[in-house]
């Protein structure tokens, strides 16, 4: 999956509050999405959400990470 790919998967996950369901959109099992969003926390150097077996909220540095996120998506889709 490339960083795009990895960026739309985490908007999903942001926005369902669900690695399952942010995966299963992107067709990918959610193991796998679990991996590409802690690839993504260790290349940005920040915890993105705070993980429950219940709940999945974002950190403030999720929340930041989520608006450029979504520039950068748009950006890429423009083009």
């Amino acid at each position: 999956m490339d960083r795009l790919d990895a960026l739309r998967l985490f908007i999903r996950a942001a926005e369902t509050g669900s690695f399952s369901r942010a995966a299963a959109e992107a067709g990918v099992g959610q193991p796998a999405a679990s991996r590409v969003i802690s690839a993504l926390e260790a290349h940005f150097s920040a915890r993105l959400f705070h993980r429950t077996t219940r709940r999945l909220n974002l950190t403030e540095a999720g929340v930041l990470a989520l608006e450029q996120a979504r520039q950068v998506i748009d950006a890429a889709d423009q083009m």
